[in-house]
């Protein structure tokens, strides 16, 4: 069973939170840190933090925000990604890249997952729109136009009275197993190890962009609500060994669901 796993956010505080609390429930200790990736040591971090007896995810802000201005990060500063994160030096056996679709283009969503795709070296884990539709899940959405990402974070909040974290981490089993299942009934496909570049490929082919001059002329339609989150839980608690693991990983969410009632 892989030790120590590196859960890289996009740079927002609210995936930390929601994040901290989902893998102690599952009982993995996570160890956030308000510091982005770029600004830490984190040779220094592994030693001084993580338990050499214990699973231990370390939950830290990413280089950007977004997925375009991530990529354009890499390429203009020529970044090895092999050395921003640390995984030869820090020793982490697994690594995941959690972000939301937001505004980002179908070719930057490409692009990102052809270079995260293996939990070894980073594997990107998309949500679409953003990682609040795991609060929306139990909606059975068809299509949101916005010019903003913020006015679907604001419905939602609204909907939970502004405690739509607590709501997350309350009800993490139920809601991870929805999107586990909702997935393989889109992909039938029982490696979610597939599934995110799968969902990736999904969101390409049904979320609609239209680019215009000024924020006010752009906005995006979203016509697929979807998280592949659950793959770092399951891949930390060693579900995913077997290729053909949809089972074995429905079967631990439900029986974690039902513990919970």
């Amino acid at each position: 069973m892989a030790r120590n796993i590196l859960l890289l956010t996009e740079g927002q505080v609210d995936e930390q939170d929601i994040f901290s609390g989902v893998f102690n429930h599952y009982g993995i200790t996570a160890i956030p840190s308000r510091k982005r990736i770029i600004d830490l040591d984190l040779g220094e971090f592994v030693e001084s933090k993580l338990s050499a007896d214990k699973l231990n995810v370390s939950i830290i802000q990413g280089p950007r925000n977004r997925i375009h201005d991530f990529l354009k990060f890499l390429k203009d500063e020529c970044v090895d990604v092999e050395r921003l994160f640390g995984y030869k030096y820090a020793f982490f056996q697994k690594i995941f890249l959690l972000y939301d679709v937001d505004h980002n283009d179908c070719g930057d969503i490409s692009d990102m997952i052809s270079l995260f795709q293996d939990e070894a070296s980073g594997m990107l884990l998309l949500s679409s729109p953003c990682i609040e539709v795991l609060a929306d899940f139990d909606r059975d959405r068809r299509e949101l136009k916005c010019h903003h990402l913020k006015e679907y974070k604001a419905e939602i909040n609204k909907h939970y009275n502004g405690l739509t974290k607590r709501y997350i981490v309350d009800h993490i089993d139920e809601i991870l197993l929805h999107f586990l299942k909702k997935n393989y009934e889109d992909f039938q496909e029982s490696n979610i190890m597939e599934h995110p570049r799968l969902i990736g490929e999904k969101i390409n082919e049904l979320n609609i962009r239209f680019n215009s001059r000024g924020e006010k002329g752009s906005f995006v339609v979203y016509r697929y609500f979807s998280t592949v989150v659950y793959v770092a839980i399951a891949s930390a608690l060693s579900l995913t060994a077997e290729i053909d693991n949809y089972e074995t990983v429905k079967s631990f969410f439900e029986s974690k669901a039902r513990e919970g009632k």
